[in-house]
């Protein structure tokens, strides 16, 4: 029987794996040649804006840990939970190669210190052994890596006690307060060095799927984990500003035995920093890479855990892998930055997530330590600020290779059991967006296209469709939508499914669309519903379209339903599809002139279709018909003052004609791509049936037809 998992409690959970990480190569190795470059106060001030940067970080990660119930896969779990899995698997990817890579950094980092001591070690036989031995360690288990840092902690601790208990004062301290950059190096370029110091709030997170009571051990330890090792380095700048020459702290990366007052520990103290930043980051590692593969980012396959704890040994073997081959490349001066820009990276998403759950004000968002969105927003600009000082080709290379995972993910069809934040986020800006606009003053000018195509089958309406994406032309909104005439109680299941249909449809076609299926009496209730209840605010239809020949154009409530809508302040459009394939005809769009209102309509709605795709390279022509030649220079006149109030770019065609003016179009728009028609509204109340004059000019009409009127031209 498998003994229970072992649980980690605050301290041996989050803050020694976060110290230890923190207290690294940096250090020991780099800290000296900091303040010698910087001075002190050069030195201190950029520790003080590293600090800030991990500090709010931070903060925005606790904030973010006590809302959820963080599992395996630290960061990268809770970026998933929040901004959706493609973006939690973009940012975790990369994290997880970092972790990997790190681990490598760190073993080669320690053969140079045993180097010191031992000039002849060939280098890559004993980083292989070192990667060995601490993969034997990750193997037996957490436990026993948490058990095996607390030994390098006393370590660390014994080697900081021996350097701070050996301070001295050397000559010339106050000089050493101001900078001395050498050649090639500045305050950026210095701080590009240093700041790698303080990346290692991630290694407490990334054990979550350890931790007892991961919600209140994550903020305390981290945050505890900050302060530490914040004043660490602090009072180890002093001490090194005022106990060395700059010659030594620019010269002797091992500046720190000068000043110990037992030089060896220096030594130990240095290597128990690097070899527990490369266990850290080999038990971090494979949990992230678990975690991925949970979520099926990575093969399911690597997801497999051993006994109680779950284990992620094969995940292990994977991560050990990638650390012998940079191990065995040795030269990993090209790899450190890109390490730094993936930490800072996940540091910038971190943030940006807390400030946007915070922001959006999601209900559920409710953690029990709370930040201002505001302060995590200024940590997620400070990271891919530094981000870009540090190393901008590094900067480049991260942010490609997270887009191209992103991009990856996206196109997969993940349907994940939890929800994300974004929907929350899109509602804010919604909500903000619709209050603006019901508080914005409406004009004419500002009209956009808000289409209700009023579908009399989902299938044989695909022209219908098509035609009403062309005229919204991603400048407005489609209302899809469908009436079934009949009673509530035995058409529920029916709605529904036709809901499910057209939302199914509007996402395969990634149209700018709403569906809206509604259960009515009849016809004139339906059309009357849809246009009250579709939208919101000022975002409602201000179109109705229908298809010619459609069952709803024969209904006997057609004319007071239409009279009813153009009260309602809402245009109609009744669309005839071609007869012919749009290759046969002539790439022209005709705009009959009529009254002002409708004409001004229709030119618009032609301007629409141009700025498609598919129709830019279409001739727009603005036709009128006059009776006789006499007119004609008036008319031209008129147009010409039209064209230019229209500020579109459109030929003028003046047709004399003494036919009536139904035959005149159907004769000189007879094989013209797309055609408009203004009509009147008694001819929606016609004996022979609604529009049925217009019938002929439907027949005669071979390309599309679009029969218009607009509700100011009323009484028309």
């Amino acid at each position: 029987m498998e003994k229970p998992a072992q649980k980690f409690g605050t301290f041996g959970g989050v803050f020694v794996p976060n110290v230890l990480t923190i207290l690294g190569v940096i250090l020991f190795l780099r800290s000296g040649w900091v303040v010698g470059n910087a001075g002190l106060v050069g030195a201190i001030v950029m520790l003080c804006i590293a600090n800030l940067v991990t500090f709010i970080s931070a903060l925005s990660l606790s904030a973010i840990a006590t809302n959820t119930k963080a599992q395996g896969g630290g960061a990268y779990f809770l970026v998933s939970r929040s901004l959706g899995l493609e973006f939690g698997g973009a940012i975790g990817l990369p994290l997880y190669l970092a972790q990997a890579i790190s681990v490598a950094f760190y073993v080669v980092g320690f053969t140079e210190s045993v180097q010191y001591l031992f000039p002849d070690l060939d280098a890559r036989t004993f980083s292989l052994i070192t990667l060995g031995a601490i993969t034997a360690v990750a193997w037996i288990g957490a436990s026993v890596a948490v058990k095996t840092q607390y030994i390098i902690l006393a370590t660390l601790a014994v080697s900081l006690i021996s350097f701070f208990v050996g301070f001295q004062i050397s000559d010339g301290w106050e000089a050493r307060s101001e900078p001395a950059y050498i050649e090639g190096q500045s305050f950026w370029s210095v701080f590009a060095i240093f700041f790698p110091a303080v990346t290692g709030i991630m290694s407490g997170v990334s054990m979550s799927g350890d931790l007892k009571d991961p919600t209140k051990s994550i903020p305390r330890g981290t945050l505890w984990a900050v302060g530490f090792t914040f004043v660490v380095y602090l009072l180890q700048l002093v001490w090194l500003s005022l106990g060395a020459s700059r010659e030594e702290l620019i010269g002797n990366a091992l500046v720190m035995q000068g000043i110990s007052v037992a030089p060896p520990l220096i030594i130990a103290g240095l290597w128990a920093a690097t070899l527990s930043s490369a266990l850290a980051s080999l038990v971090a590692a494979p949990r992230t890479l678990q975690a991925l593969a949970k979520d099926r980012v990575m093969p399911r396959v690597l997801s497999k855990g051993h006994g109680a704890a779950k284990e992620p040994r094969i995940a292990l073997v994977i991560s050990a892998a990638i650390s012998v081959v940079c191990v065995w490349v040795g030269d990993l001066n090209l790899i450190a930055p890109l390490i730094s820009m993936f930490f800072l990276a996940t540091y910038g998403a971190v943030n940006l997530v807390a400030a946007l759950e915070s922001w959006t004000s999601n209900p559920t968002y409710r953690p029990t330590f709370k930040v201002h969105w505001l302060v995590s927003l200024v940590g997620a600009i400070a990271c891919f600020g530094i981000m870009l000082l540090l190393n901008p080709l590094a900067t480049f290379a991260a942010v490609v290779l997270i887009v191209t995972a992103y991009t990856v993910l996206a196109r997969r069809s993940y349907r994940t059991a939890w929800g994300d934040m974004r929907s929350g986020f899109w509602f804010a800006v919604a909500r903000m967006g619709l209050l603006k606009l019901y508080s914005s003053r409406q004009h004419q000018r500002n009209w956009r296209p808000a289409i209700l195509v009023l579908m009399s089958n989902l299938k044989e309406n695909s022209q219908l469709l098509r035609f009403g994406r062309y005229l919204e032309a991603n400048k407005g909104v489609l209302f899809l939508s469908h009436i079934i005439i009949g009673d509530w109680k035995n058409s529920i299941d029916r709605q529904k499914a036709l809901t499910r249909q057209i939302d199914d449809r509007i996402r395969e076609e990634r149209m700018s669309a709403f569906s809206k299926v509604v259960v009515a009496k009849d016809f004139e209730q339906g059309v009357t519903s849809l246009l009250q209840g579709s939208g919101l605010g000022n975002l409602q239809p201000n179109t109705l379209m229908i298809e010619w020949g459609s069952g709803w154009l024969r209904d006997h409530d057609f004319p007071s339903t239409v009279h009813q809508a153009l009260e309602m302040e809402t245009n109609l459009l009744v669309y005839s599809k071609a007869k012919e394939p749009d290759s046969h005809l002539y790439s022209v769009i005709d705009v009959w002139w009529s009254a002002r209102a409708n004409g001004s309509m229709m030119i618009t709605l032609a301007h629409l279709m141009q700025s498609n795709r598919a129709w830019q390279e279409a001739r727009i022509r603005i036709l009128r018909i006059i009776r006789d030649e006499d007119g004609r220079e008036a008319a031209e006149a008129g147009m010409a003052e039209l064209l230019k109030d229209s500020r579109i770019e459109a030929e003028s065609v003046i047709v004399v004609s003494q036919d009536s003016p139904l035959e005149s179009i159907a004769r000189e728009s007879a094989r013209s791509a797309v055609t408009f028609v203004g009509v009147s509204v008694r001819t929606l109340e016609e004996e022979a049936g609604p529009l049925s004059s217009y019938a002929p000019l439907v027949d005669g009409i071979q390309g599309h037809l679009f029969l218009t009127k607009n509700w100011h031209d009323l009484e028309l």
